[in-house]
């Protein structure tokens, strides 16, 4: 599958995992359908990283900003970084789903951060931790 299509593919079917975190936390397969989606999207990135490093058309590196930036001119190295940002990013939303339920945050209080996080990652992830605290008063994540 060609590195278009497996981005429309992963950024249309992320949402799948996303509307079970949001609307059906406490589903008997929302956890195991959005963890396997997140390996799915890790291991996809791997592949395409594998492919690219072992390929001929291999630019850049990660010892300076310019490699960095070289990499990321590559399509596939392109779609890893998203794929990552993907995975990690629902990888944090499984946990603050999870997480709310153990300490009792109410799932209207979790569904802004699962958005922001979907969105824009470390903001949503920041909301949850500032919501998470005035509720436990205590920063331990335990």
């Amino acid at each position: 599958m060609s590195a278009d299509n497996f981005y429309w593919y992963a950024s249309v079917l992320i949402f799948l995992p996303w509307l079970l975190l949001i609307l059906a936390p406490n589903g008997r397969y929302t956890e195991p359908i959005a963890f396997g989606s997140a390996v799915i999207l890790l291991i996809a990135a791997a592949v395409f990283t594998f492919l690219y490093l072992t390929g001929p058309d291999v630019e850049g590196g990660f010892f300076s900003l310019t490699g960095f930036e070289n990499l990321f001119r590559s399509k596939q190295m392109l779609l890893t970084g998203w794929l990552n940002y993907l995975s990690f990013c629902l990888l944090v939303g499984l946990w603050q789903s999870h997480d709310a339920r153990q300490v009792n945050i109410g799932h209207l209080f979790v569904i802004p951060c699962l958005l922001l996080t979907m969105l824009t990652g470390p903001a949503g992830l920041l909301l949850y931790l500032m919501i998470r605290f005035f509720k436990t008063r205590k920063w331990d994540i335990r």
